[in-house]
């Protein structure tokens, strides 16, 4: 009899298991040991199909789940993909949205890198003015001007390049105010070309946006007139934690005549140097020196040397009296400066002073003289917060609460007393020698948030000698001055 094995390891173990069960039964009959045996192995036969069955199906199975696996694999890795893709791009537009235009008045726009920036920048002062009389012959008239009415642009590019165009339109004439680029690229290093200021004194040096009164003091306004101010020319300045320097060589100012008539360009040295021995949350301390020489003046190509002008409004601009003047002074060489300045801020109070001197060296045969003038003044803050003061200069001021009477909050004040005082009694032109100057300022400034704010000032004027009085009587009168001031 032919006997079939099942060719599954797994059939040949079942028909292995029951032949030894097989042996091991004793055999009453033969032929019914036959025939159970046949019966046995159909069984086995059967069951080794089933068995043969089964892992065909558990094989198709297998392969299904596997590829199903291996699909949901594939799609989520596409989905991890699709969201890494689109957070990158979330990301990107988020950073582009926050350097292409930083918040403020107006927007700042750069480049996603921010290799490149672009800002619009500009000041308006309104300001309008009463005068009460008081002794001497002129009669100031009251009224309103703008006292500037600047717009410009300033940017960087290629990272390291700073620069700045801004123009003047005040008392409808156009005005080049600064116009230059910087290189930022050397560590705590900037150098300059082009119209700028050159470096001279706190006040001049100052932002007119970051300044206490009105008008700066009249000494710092008349010479630096003579030797600072916005000039052409190329600077240096080093800014440490508490240490700055800064040095240049400057001509005249842009808006500068030439014609054969006029003199040669003058040109000169300006520098200056500052130090904050202590910076503490409680108490600040800053001190600085400047100084500039001017050379000669050429008022053709013979030796006759240049000439000097020295002369200053009584701490208003709205009318053109003005209660300093030198006359023109002839046969002037050189021009030597050198001033100091010094600021103590505790907490709501400051009080900053400035001193400066003047030397004009003129032609043999001409005497030499020389002119003083100095300010001193206090803030104090009513609303508690302190003057910003950064790289050797104040910076901007920033309300504890800006003005919002929805919120019960009203912005900042500020109150300010100064005295400012210049002698240019020495001058040798004989209708103007002994003239000087002083006022007296209170004044009350109202900050709304960091770029408005409203200006009050009482000046009380004095000068004796002064060119409005044609007797040579003592000149006097107050001055009540009022600016709205914007700047972005």
């Amino acid at each position: 009899m032919s006997r079939n094995f099942p060719a599954s390891p797994r059939a040949r173990q079942v028909l292995t298991l029951a032949l030894l069960a097989s042996a091991l039964t004793p055999v009453t009959a033969n032929a019914q040991s036959k025939g159970d045996y046949a019966k046995l192995l159909e069984r086995l036969n059967a069951l080794e199909q089933k068995v043969v069955t089964l892992e065909g199906q558990n094989k198709a199975l297998t392969d299904e789940l596997g590829q199903k696996s291996q699909a949901i694999e594939t799609r989520t890795q596409e989905l991890a993909d699709q969201v890494e893709f689109q957070t990158g791009r979330i990301e990107k537009v988020e950073v582009r949205a926050a350097k292409s235009a930083q918040p403020g008045v107006v927007p700042t726009f750069a480049d996603v890198n921010g290799n490149f920036t672009f800002k619009v920048r500009g000041v308006v002062d309104a300001d309008y003015v009463a005068f009460n009389g008081g002794k001497g012959g002129y009669d100031f008239n009251n009224g309103t001007a703008f006292r500037r009415a600047r717009l410009g642009f300033e940017g960087t590019a290629f990272k390291n390049w700073g620069w700045r165009i801004e123009t003047d339109f005040a008392g409808n004439a156009v005005a080049i105010q600064d116009a230059y680029i910087q290189y930022n690229g050397v560590k705590k290093w900037a150098f300059t070309l082009g119209q700028h200021k050159a470096p001279f004194g706190l006040e001049s040096n100052n932002s007119d946006n970051y300044n206490s009164f009105i008008e700066r003091s009249i000494f710092t306004n008349a010479i630096g007139e003579a030797g600072a101010e916005r000039r052409l020319g190329a600077s240096a300045q080093y800014v440490d934690e508490a240490f700055t320097v800064a040095f240049g060589l400057f001509g005249d100012n842009e808006s500068s005549t030439r014609s054969e008539a006029a003199p040669d360009e003058s040109w000169g040295l300006n520098a200056r140097a500052t130090w904050e021995p202590v910076v503490s949350d409680a108490f600040n301390l800053h001190v600085g020196a400047s100084g500039f020489w001017r050379n000669d003046v050429k008022a053709d190509n013979t030796a006759a040397a240049g000439t000097l002008r020295l002369r200053e409004r009584p701490n208003v601009r709205v009318d053109g009296g003005r209660i300093i003047d030198t006359g023109t002074i002839t046969r002037v060489n050189n021009l030597y400066y050198g001033g100091l300045e010094a600021t103590a801020i505790a907490g709501p109070f400051s009080l900053t002073g400035e001193y400066g001197h003047l030397e004009v060296d003129r032609a043999t045969g001409f005497e030499d003289v020389s002119f003083d003038g100095l300010y001193v003044y206090g803030s104090w803050f009513l609303t508690g917060e302190s003057r910003a003061f950064n790289k050797g200069n104040f910076d901007r001021l920033k309300p504890f609460a800006p003005f919002d009477p929805s919120a019960g909050n009203w912005g900042a004040f500020e109150l300010v007393a100064r005295y400012d005082w210049f002698d240019v009694s020495d001058t040798p032109v004989v209708a103007n020698a002994g003239n000087k100057a002083e006022t007296y300022t209170l004044g009350l400034n109202w900050y709304f948030n960091t770029n408005f704010k409203a200006m009050f000032n009482w000046v009380h004027f004095s000068g004796t000698h002064t060119p409005l009085d044609p007797v040579g009587t003592r000149t006097s009168g107050d001055a009540f001055a009022a600016r709205l001031h914007l700047d972005w």
